[in-house]
């Protein structure tokens, strides 16, 4: 039996599924000679599939962090931190990309709420652990 969209939850690893949709998502688009010339794909590219990667990677490693501790939380804070600000470094080159190629409109919009929703996820699991975490010395 479906459940109604208005009573769904999300799930409370939705950050490493939408990582890996925005990965996927990043590196199709990087890989169409339609909107990135190979002359110039491995000067852009790289770094924009970089920041993927990078995000995937911090919130697949902070979540495997079993938190104890005080110590144990601050690692898995800065971990989760590296992976905000791969999201803010993903947009500024998608941004880049966007004036430099004229990527499509959907296509871009598409990616940069990919990204946003990412980072709104990786704050809310931030928020979370600082809530569930706070009584830890």
């Amino acid at each position: 039996m479906a459940v109604p969209e208005g009573k769904r939850t999300e799930s409370q690893l939705a950050f490493q599924t939408k990582a890996i949709e925005l990965l996927e998502y990043t590196t199709t688009i990087c890989n169409n000679n339609n909107i990135f010339p190979k002359r110039d794909r491995w000067m852009v590219t790289s770094r924009i599939v970089d920041c993927a990667f990078a995000i995937l990677e911090c919130v697949f490693e902070a979540n495997d962090v079993y938190v104890s501790t005080l110590d144990d939380y601050l690692e898995r804070r800065k971990i989760q931190q590296k992976a905000k600000h791969s999201t803010s470094k993903l947009l500024a080159h998608i941004e880049f990309a966007y004036n430099k190629y004229k990527i499509e409109g959907k296509k871009i919009e598409h990616w940069i709420r990919l990204v946003v929703e990412e980072r709104r996820l990786i704050l809310k699991w931030m928020k979370s652990d600082k809530d569930r975490f706070k009584n830890l010395k």
